[in-house]
């Protein structure tokens, strides 16, 4: 592989509940002022995840102290891409990651917490900066939803909107690959809970300021303030006695001006669905593990122009699974 080292951006993983990536999957949710929650894997997306879901509004959190769920996921994808990162021939490198998460989250009438670790081990085809062998990189994602009723005794229902909330967070990460990226990354705004039958569906639309290290000058990036929407879904049903979840989330972040290199960044998307099975419910023990299948799609990864630079455009499929303690 070889790296094409003025072709690539600093900015590593959009909230995913950008690897926002984030991987939600909830039990069961009820109408009124509770809910009974379990969590479902970590993303990855880092996680992507869509356990930025778990950021519900403060009607769905029971009143008697609302819930907490940690779990421990795993996720393997072989054909993930990095922007200029390339094999041989030019064209972008296919790179098999194993990804470790570990995901907390907590809930209450006044609002939820969400915190999402990932550890990803990429094979030689990304590799780190002495080149002897795969990349090693840690990802945080942090988020807190304030409750609109608990802060301004309103939900600001409307439409299709059941509930609005405000949304604040952060995104962290460090990597041992010749970019040496350590992103800092914050992000507010408010946050729609869609009025669904059955699962969830949300919506935030945010300001978003980056921080970030270029390895190849050798400098800090300084990105612009831009928007971003981060969304995610979960849909519950059933195959016979198996439950199922089919849940994911859609990230968009605009343009943040140029990187260290001149160029002009782009309007990057991440698309992850994926499709759940409680497999601990036909071995005794329901909501404890999850397993499944899921596929990403990420354009103009990190901003990155995906007409300049190979490996810009990632499509991966990929087997999850999740652990509830």
């Amino acid at each position: 592989m070889r790296l094409l080292l003025l072709d690539r951006n600093a900015c590593i993983k959009p909230c995913s509940l950008h690897r926002f990536r984030a991987v939600a999957g909830w039990d069961k949710i009820r109408r009124g002022s509770s809910m009974d929650a379990i969590a479902g894997s970590a993303r990855g997306g880092l996680g992507g995840t869509l356990l930025l879901a778990m950021v519900l509004s403060s009607n769905a959190f029971a009143a008697d102290g609302g819930f907490s769920d940690l779990s421990i996921g795993y996720r393997y994808g072989n054909a993930f891409s990095e922007p200029g990162v390339t094999a041989p021939d030019g064209s972008a490198a296919r790179i098999a990651k194993n990804i470790a998460n570990l995901t907390w989250v907590q809930g209450s009438a006044s609002g939820s917490n969400l915190l999402i670790v990932d550890a990803l081990f990429s094979d030689r085809d990304d590799p780190d900066r002495a080149g002897d062998r795969g990349a090693r990189e840690v990802y945080l994602i942090y988020r807190h939803a304030f409750a609109s009723d608990a802060l301004f005794g309103d939900r600001f229902a409307f439409g299709p909107v059941r509930a609005t909330n405000l949304l604040a967070g952060v995104d962290l990460n460090t990597k041992d690959s010749p970019y040496a990226p350590r992103k800092r990354m914050l992000v507010f705004g408010p946050q729609f809970q869609f009025d669904v039958p059955k699962g969830y569906l949300q919506a935030a639309l945010l300001v978003a300021r980056e921080w970030d290290h270029n390895g190849i000058v050798g400098r800090a990036e300084n990105f612009d303030a831009t928007w971003a929407m981060e969304s995610s879904w979960m849909a519950p049903f059933h195959v016979g006695a198996l439950p199922l979840q089919f849940e994911g989330y859609l990230n968009v972040y605009g343009t943040k001006g140029r990187n260290d290199f001149g160029q002009r960044t782009r309007t990057e998307s991440l698309f992850h669905p994926r499709l759940m099975a409680d497999v601990g419910a036909s071995l005794g023990h329901p909501g404890k593990l999850w397993m499944g299948v899921g596929y990403e799609f990420w354009y103009n990864k990190f901003g990155v122009d995906h007409a300049l630079t190979p490996g810009a455009v990632q499509r991966t499929w990929e087997i999850e699974a999740a652990w509830h303690l």
